[in-house]
């Protein structure tokens, strides 16, 4: 019998983007100077493993993973909500610290410093184009002077976490989910980054890819990719094939969610503080 995949979470939550461009309330929003349109980060993204799992080595510069890190431990009064659950047969343990707060204006502004890594990394994954389906073209009005819709990168996730892993915290293998994501209500005057179309334009919102800003790094910690393979271990058993990445300060990992998401996991951190950014991008019809 194949093995039950555990997911991150016990249901699938679809985002709703907020409406308010007001992020100044200290107690759940992040701070004004992070909101700064700052240049693309122009590193490259390497493959971890190749179609799945990208990492951009100094993205962030460390300035930026510091104001972060700031910001968590005391521009939000140093509240952090605690997560804390064992295994189950469908959810993967995990133990940390979470900060939660969905901010469409700074999720663009987060996607704008990565779309340089972001448009090499969708070059070399396959995800399916849903402009092609044909029950989609005909919802779509088009015409002879407008440019084909094609389902392409737009936004990193407005339902941004930022995690605390401690000494001995985890999280166990799981999968991440894809979920649908609603523009409608979203002010016009947020534009797709480097595109003339509205947020509010796109259709057919879903999320992709997980991404991961590492703000910090430490020893241990190390996010691993378990790889699916038929070889047989001298048991009988299927051989774990297996990749992993450490965090590094200003290190950003993409990868592939969904259908398609390999089973992973955060190891146990030794020594030090992990801090990590999760986001998504989010895939749309535009």
């Amino acid at each position: 019998m194949a093995k039950q995949k555990q997911k991150a979470s016990s249901s699938k939550i679809t985002s709703q983007p907020s409406t308010s461009s007001n992020t100044n309330d200290e107690s759940v929003g992040f701070p004004s100077h992070l909101l700064k349109r700052l240049p693309p980060s122009t590193t490259s993204a390497d493959p971890l493993i190749k179609h799945a799992v990208y990492v951009a080595r100094h993205a962030l510069s460390s300035a930026e993973c510091q104001a972060w890190v700031k910001y968590a431990e005391e521009g939000n009064g140093g509240r952090w909500d605690k997560v804390s659950h064992p295994a189950t047969k469908y959810i993967a343990h995990r133990e940390c610290g979470r900060l939660q707060k969905n901010d469409t204006n700074t999720a663009q502004s987060l996607y704008n410093r990565i779309r340089i890594i972001v448009q090499e990394v969708a070059s070399q994954v396959d995800i399916f184009d849903k402009a092609s389906l044909p029950s989609l073209k005909r919802k779509i009005n088009t015409s002879a002077s407008m440019q084909q819709p094609k389902y392409q990168p737009v936004s990193c996730n407005p339902n941004l976490r930022l995690y605390k892993y401690t000494k001995g915290q985890w999280f166990g293998r799981h999968v991440d989910d894809s979920n649908k994501i609603n523009f409608a209500s979203v002010q016009k005057q947020n534009n797709v980054v480097g595109s003339p179309f509205s947020l509010s334009d796109v259709k057919e919102a879903q999320t992709e890819m997980t991404v991961l800003f590492y703000l910090s790094s430490c020893r241990g910690g190390a996010t691993r990719f378990h790889l699916p393979t038929g070889k047989q271990s001298g048991k009988g058993k299927k051989a774990d094939c297996s990749v992993a990445f450490v965090p590094e300060e200003g290190a950003v990992l993409v990868h592939v969610h969904g259908d398609h998401c390999l089973e992973h996991e955060a190891e146990p951190v030794l020594d030090g503080v992990k801090y990590v950014l999760r986001t998504d991008i989010v895939y749309g019809i535009v």
